[in-house]
């Protein structure tokens, strides 16, 4: 009983030191230089190279480790008289080599650019939202369309992706709220959604982004097949990562659910299934293929003139459904001859004449080792977000080329009802009309052609195309640099991949009455308890 009476004693002492060290005022606060803070760069100390414990010193912006006695910190502050530091991880200011923490309301920005934190009200708001924020230099910048630096100059089909996902709606307040994967051990899940919430944040002490952090878990998760070092197709490393972050939501959710019903839950009373996660709610749709093969003596070249053949009987027929995130769009070959002045001719064609490959009507033949085989491809569910991946790039034995054709697409009301073979019962509920939300673009430096044999994906550069929601106004965003257009210069750029959301996704954030269809972007967030439990 002694014991127990002395520990709450100490307890009490405790608490009251607490509230006097709360009180103490620090007198080096008017020490901290936030021009020199950046904390993009990846956080590990700067002299043993650690990640664990890494404080931030707050007057020259340098990370070192540990705060105590013989620790790199605690060196640090003795040499050069830097006392305030910040934890990279809990966001606490202590003040070495006292050794105290501390409490002041003009630390406050400085903790919302180390971690920002967003609110369900300023969630729903921020398409709304007008208003530029201001960095510690007076640059004004609007938050969600700041540059994004290009590392060693070969990082920019990273930026123009992230940028591309970070403006999809429902995906952005997703990743807004870390509660919400928190559960996850995937740390590129916890990279990824640590830059969505920078890149959407209007407290940066800088009006550009370096994502070092987040380039650099990239090359650990692929095994090195997207790093810094070469340049790569975006449409590639866009599917690896929608595939990634699926994959590491999924098992999250796998575990929870796992957990759940053998702690929680007695048996007699499972849960149901829990729905799939926010990357297949939001971008994944169906599609069917129907295949016919049959052995024939044609080559590739003789399949549409011999009509006759084509006409016999196939011998094998089979139907199936598989899931898709992005519909792949094949352009028309250039043509061979060159106009009168001797230059090559760069065709145009609407998108509505690609998107006939999947209205169920159209057949494509191929011969391959004495076999023929028919398919045609029927869209049997669209996705909420639509993504389309023109085919520009083709290799062969010498080398590869870029089809430079100029495909004319609309920036709203894309209307895909006369254009794809749906089956459903009700076909009138589906919502077949579609706005434009992102455009990628991949140009060629001028006089880099065939002639050059060089490879067009690593002299190429990548530039992306946003729209503001609440101005309608539209940005064109390459690396560091941040300027205005016109939708009309849209459709006439050589895209690479858009992403297209339905009318009833997009006026459901723009405050217009949203339609009944008989599709919608919902998912169940992990549930609070079980996540504090998993981490």
């Amino acid at each position: 009983l002694m014991d127990a009476a002395d520990n709450v004693q100490d307890a009490h002492l405790r608490k009251k030191e607490g509230e006097k060290e709360e009180k103490k005022k620090c007198p080096y606060l008017d020490t901290i230089d936030r021009s020199k803070l950046d904390f993009d760069f990846e956080k590990v100390c700067s002299i043993s190279l650690s990640n664990q414990n890494v404080y931030a010193c707050l007057v020259c912006g340098k990370f070192f480790q540990g705060r105590g006695k013989l620790t790199h910190a605690y060196t640090h502050s003795t040499l050069f008289e830097h006392h305030i530091f910040v934890n990279l991880k809990t966001c606490l200011f202590y003040c070495l080599p006292e050794n105290y923490q501390v409490f002041d309301s003009s630390l406050d920005d400085i903790a919302k650019c180390l971690n920002p934190k967003y609110s369900q009200a300023y969630i729903q708001g921020l398409d709304e939202s007008m208003a530029l924020a201001r960095d510690v230099h007076g640059v004004s910048y609007l938050p969600g369309f700041c540059g994004l630096n290009n590392i060693c100059g070969k990082s920019d089909y990273i930026n123009v992706v992230v940028y591309a996902l970070a403006h999809v709606i429902p995906l952005r307040n997703y990743f807004l709220v870390p509660e919400n994967y928190q559960a996850s051990s995937s740390s590129l899940l916890a990279k990824f959604g640590q830059l969505i919430r920078r890149i959407w944040s209007c407290h940066n002490f800088k009006s550009v982004i370096s994502p070092h952090e987040f380039v650099q878990e990239i090359s650990v998760a692929s095994n090195r097949s997207f790093h810094i070092h070469s340049r790569a197709h975006a449409v590639d490393f866009l599917l690896w990562l929608l595939h990634s972050l699926h994959k590491a939501l999924a098992e999250a959710r796998l575990y929870v659910r796992c957990n759940i019903i053998s702690n929680s839950v007695p048996q007699t009373k499972k849960p149901k299934f829990l729905p799939t996660t926010i990357i297949h709610a939001i971008f994944q749709g169906k599609l069917r293929i129907e295949t016919m093969s049959r052995r024939t003596n044609l080559t590739s070249a003789s399949i549409d003139t011999n009509k006759k053949d084509c006409e016999e009987a196939w011998e094998q027929t089979s139907v199936k459904e598989i899931p898709f995130l992005c519909l792949a769009l094949d352009i028309p070959p250039m043509p061979l001859f060159k106009d009168s002045r001797g230059g090559n001719i760069i065709p145009q064609i609407p998108l509505f004449d690609l998107l006939t490959k999947y209205n169920g009507v159209k057949f494509f033949d191929s011969v391959k080792a004495g076999i023929q085989t028919r398919c045609r491809f029927t869209i049997t569910k669209l996705p909420p977000y639509l993504i389309f991946h023109l085919k520009r790039f083709s290799k062969n034995n010498f080398t590869a080329e870029k089809n430079p054709t100029i495909v004319n697409f609309p920036v709203k009301n894309l209307q895909l009802n006369d254009h794809f073979a749906f089956e459903s019962p009700f076909p009138s509920l589906i919502d077949t009309k579609f706005n434009l939300v992102s455009n990628v673009c991949h140009d060629l430096p001028a006089g880099l052609g065939k002639e050059a044999q060089q490879d067009p994906l690593q002299y190429g550069t990548y530039r992306v195309h946003l729209r503001h929601p609440a101005s309608d106004q539209w940005y064109e965003i390459q690396d560091l640099h941040v300027a205005e257009t016109i939708p009309q210069l849209i459709s006439l750029s050589e895209s690479l991949f858009s992403i297209y959301a339905s009318s009833s996704s997009s006026s459901s954030t723009s405050g217009e009455p949203e339609k009944k269809t008989d599709r919608h972007v919902s998912f169940t967030p992990l549930p609070p308890t079980t996540v504090k439990r998993a981490a």
